[in-house]
Order: C-alpha cells, then structure tokens, then sequence
C-alpha cells in the first residue's frame, strides 16, 4: 500500500521519452580512441560493498538518486524498490535489474549508472617482484597521500592499472618474464596475458591493463636467469616497474673496487658503475681504451666482452664483473720514472746531509 501511493503520485511517462543523444564522434578519431582506452574498456567494473554509485532514471528525475551506497550485505536502497542486490554485477546488469523493477511503474524506462566513489580492493601479486603479496589499491582520487624523506617522494597512486601496482610491489625483477604476465580474476574466471615490453617499445596502452576486485597478478620467471636477454633487459630496466637495484662488481685500476648497487632509475651504465667505483686511479694517464665486462650467457658460460667506455657506455646487467685493467705507460713516460727513481736517491742523501749540517754546524748557514 504504501509503495503504490508513493508512485500513484507520479505521472505516467511516455514509452519513448526524450533521451539525451550522445555526441558523434567522426569514424576517424574513434580508432585511436579505443585503442587509447582499450585497458579500461576490456573489462567490465563488478560492484562491491562501499561502492557509491549515481542511478540516473532518464526523464524521471523523482526517482533519479545521488549517492547510493552499495552497503555490507550487497544490496541498494532506492525510493520505492528498497533493497536491491548489486554486488557481483556489472554496471550493465544493475541497469537492466532496475529498468526491470521501474517497468512497473514507468513506461519503458531507461536507467543509467554511473560511479562517485569506487571502493579500496585487494591484488594478490607473486613471483619475480621484489616483495610479493597483498596490495590494497585505494581509488579515492579526493585525497592525496605523500611521504617524504631525505631520499625519496613518493606519492600515492590511484589508478588501478597494472604498472602502478608492479611498482608498488617494489618492481619486477631482472629475471622476469614481463612478456606473459599472468592476471586472473576468481570472481568472473577470467585470464589476461601481458606483454609490457609492448607498452615500452609502441606505447600500447591496452597492455597496461586495469585491474579490479579478485585480481590476481603473476609474473613469471624465465626459464633460469641466465635466460635474460640483455637487449630486453635494457629496455625495461630503466622504467617505473623494474626494480631500482642493480648489484656489479668492478675491480681493478679503480680507487674503491668491490661490490656496488646501482641506481636503474638514476643510470645502470657502465661509466656510472666506474664513477661510483671511485673512477680511475690517479697515476692512470688517461681513462683506457678497453674495459672488460664479464657476465653468463644463456648456455652457462661466462663470456667477456672488451668495451671502449669512451664509446659504448651500456647498460649492465646484475651480477655483472667490471675489470678495469691498468693503463700501460708510452715508452717515454717510463724512461722519465725511471730517471726519476735514480734522481731521488740522491735528493734523499743531500736532504739528509743539510740537516745534519744544520743541527750540528749551523754556522755554514750563516753568511
């Protein structure tokens, strides 16, 4: 009784009221379009607990509600229909719901929905990335969170696509597979292969794909890390999801040689690995003209590779063994040392004479 004197108060619509048309977009323009959006438009959002949706009642604006929040047991209140399952739908699947429900109450109604405030919801991650686990992605964009140290700023990431949480699991590491990730959801069954190496080399943003509730985000490893490619490696080495510590070795003719950690979002090069090793000894002449690099290649063996660092300033990979050998001195150059090494013994013992004279017979000073 009291649902019909509500909607007794309403007038009765007619079947076909006026639907704001949507702007035409040229056939041109619509191409790059989708395959922009293509990450966000693959998959379809499913509504959960703490969504708050706007449910918009085309040309009924007394049943039109802002706000509606889906609440803990998965239901919606709205004038009139009270509670309405919601979650585990899509936004397509609630309109139908509700169009369905308002049918008998308004002829032919069309029901939009569209989101306010999208709820926190968990990601598993695991395999090759630097700290596996469970990441909540916090989608409130009306609030901004930011750290701060001495060494880094980090600002909170919103949206939920795949690199942001690869970054916030510390990034993926160097032996990672990052042409099949593996994303899955139990909730719709679904499975998604990546490739982001495509996203790096043609900016193919659908494979930065969108991640929703009941996601579950794998990274594999290659086959054994002596797999990684080097020329790959470099590509993703320096972007957001790759994980910033690359640890080389650098001996020889260096002032500090020994293990060291580099920065991959600073630079991973050969000639920064040699600046943190200290650079170049000082009696070195000038920076020498082959340096060796020593690494494992993907049949086990350890191959060594001479660089010019003058020319090739690449990008090392971890576990990567950097000798730098001693510059050999011209010809000349020795004669002078050796000069020098039968000069300064002489020097010695006339030094040593003149301060003996000077402690013992300090009037041969005098003038």
């Amino acid at each position: 009784m009291l649902m019909f004197t509500m909607f007794a108060s309403l007038p009765v619509y007619a079947e076909n009221a006026a639907i704001p048309e949507e702007p035409v977009i040229s056939e041109a323009a619509q191409p790059d379009k989708a395959q922009l959006y293509a990450s966000f438009n693959s998959r379809k959002y499913i509504l959960g607990p703490n969504d708050i949706i706007n449910v918009n009642v085309l040309g009924v604006p007394e049943l039109s509600r802002d706000a509606v929040k889906v609440q803990p047991d998965g239901k919606i209140n709205l004038s009139g229909l009270y509670s309405v399952p919601a979650t585990g739908l899509t936004f397509d699947e609630l309109s139908s719901v509700l169009e369905e429900k308002y049918a008998h109450y308004v002829r032919n109604p069309h029901v939009a929905i569209s989101m306010q405030k999208s709820r926190p919801f968990i990601v598993q991650v695991t395999g090759a990335v630097s700290v596996p686990g469970s990441y909540e992605i916090n989608t409130d964009t009306e609030t901004t969170a930011a750290f701060f140290d001495e060494k880094t700023t980090h600002v909170e990431r919103k949206t939920p696509i795949l690199s942001n949480v690869l970054t916030a699991a510390g990034g993926v590491n160097y032996d990672a597979d990052v042409e099949h990730i593996q994303i899955s959801n139990r909730f719709d069954n679904t499975q998604h292969e990546v490739n982001l190496l495509e996203l790096l080399e043609k900016g193919k943003s659908d494979q930065d794909i969108y991640l929703m509730t009941g996601d579950s985000v794998h990274v594999p490893r290659l086959a054994s890390p002596l797999a990684v490619d080097a020329e790959k490696y470099s590509k993703f080495s320096a972007s957001t999801f790759a994980y910033k510590t690359v640890p080389v070795r650098v001996i020889g003719y260096v002032n500090n040689p020994g293990l060291l950690e580099l920065d991959s979002s600073l630079s991973s090069s050969l000639n920064t690995a040699i600046a943190q090793a200290g650079g170049y000894l000082g009696d070195a002449p000038y920076p020498p003209k082959k340096v060796f690099i020593s690494r494992y290649s993907n049949g086990g063996n350890l191959v060594t590779t001479a660089v010019n660092p003058m020319k090739q300033d690449l990008t090392l990979m971890p576990q990567d063994v950097v000798y730098v050998p001693e510059k050999t001195r011209p010809i000349i150059g020795r004669a002078f040392d050796f000069a020098l090494r039968i000069v300064d013994p002489i020097g010695t013992v006339a030094s040593g004479y003149n301060h003996w004279s000077l402690m013992f017979d300090p009037s041969r000073f005098n003038d």
